[in-house]
């Protein structure tokens, strides 16, 4: 799951921001982004930052799942009902995948 946004990254904040993210974080969609579906994938755009992103389509169900607001837990635990795979194994990727996003500016993490 973590190789499915399409944008820049920063090894040393994606790992940083990783080790932050616990069962109780909260996830949200970060509302300086305006985003559009196309072919069931999420097309996004920061206004601050003027940049383009993407997400395939497991992206985009993370995506989907954070409006409204969760806690990480609580989103591990709808993507392990929905998909045949370990249960640590989406947690890390997911991780990844908001280290990622946030560190874009797209998610807030609390």
């Amino acid at each position: 799951m973590a190789r499915n946004i399409r944008m820049p990254t920063s090894d040393q904040q994606s790992r940083q921001t990783i080790s932050e993210i616990t069962a109780t974080t909260m996830i949200s969609r970060s509302p300086a982004v305006l985003t559009a579906e196309a072919d069931d994938e999420i097309v996004m755009m920061s206004i601050e930052q003027g940049r383009y992103f993407g997400l395939d389509d497991i992206g985009s169900d993370v995506w989907r799942r954070i409006e409204p607001p969760c806690s990480f837990a609580e989103l591990i635990e709808e993507l392990a009902a929905c998909y045949e795979a370990d249960r640590a194994t989406i947690a890390a990727d997911v991780q990844g995948l908001l280290a990622r996003m946030a560190g874009e500016d797209v998610v807030r993490l609390a």
